[in-house]
């Protein structure tokens, strides 16, 4: 299973620690997720939860307490089909700061990340508030920061949603990297426009 797999590269890669995150993917009309307060690096299939994307209705378990925020992403977004929500160090660095990760710096940035990633205003973890916040955003972006939390990225399936978050979080540690020396800009306006085909 999709899921089983990404969280343990996810886990092995460091983009995630201890019980921290959780990963879905859509089969049809329903969701697959990680149980609430698993250790993504040692997760069984047995133990994955199914959700009616439609209902939220959990079938067995008890799912990830950020159901909601993964709700709203594959009823607002039907090309979505794999969600990711992590706390890597360089992501969570700059959302605790309130830095947004501008992915202009490069072109793999822009090409991987799109035009912006939305720093998602702080809400509490599991609550319909966050998920609201989230739901405004995932229309036109598909990776995030979470104020003071961590980060999230969606895909047309795990795979892409993994790549993404991999991308976000070397992007965070780039601009980390040029903040502390100082050095750093974003590429040019036509040169933006042009890798973003617009």
């Amino acid at each position: 299973m999709d899921v089983v797999r990404y969280g343990r590269l996810l886990y092995e890669k460091g983009l995630t620690s201890g019980t921290g995150g959780n990963i879905s993917a859509r089969v049809g009309d329903i969701m697959v997720i990680t149980p609430s307060g698993s250790c993504k690096g040692m997760l069984d299939p047995t133990e994955l939860v199914t959700v009616d994307i439609a209902t939220g209705k959990a079938a067995n378990g008890k799912p990830s307490m950020e159901t909601p925020f993964h709700l709203a992403a594959y009823r607002r977004r039907p090309d979505v089909n794999g969600v990711v929500h992590v706390h890597p160090r360089f992501c969570t660095v700059l959302a605790c700061a309130g830095i947004p990760v501008d992915p202009a710096l490069t072109p793999e940035g822009l090409m991987v990340l799109g035009r912006r990633v939305p720093l998602i205003p702080y809400a509490t973890p599991g609550t319909d508030d966050l998920a609201m916040r989230l739901g405004r955003e995932v229309e036109t972006a598909d990776s995030f920061l979470l104020e003071s939390h961590g980060a999230i990225a969606v895909g047309k399936d795990l795979k892409d949603a993994f790549h993404r978050m991999e991308t976000l979080e070397a992007h965070a540690e780039l601009q980390y990297h040029l903040a502390v020396l100082g050095k750093g800009r974003p590429l040019p306006a036509d040169e933006v426009r042009r890798i973003l085909k617009e």
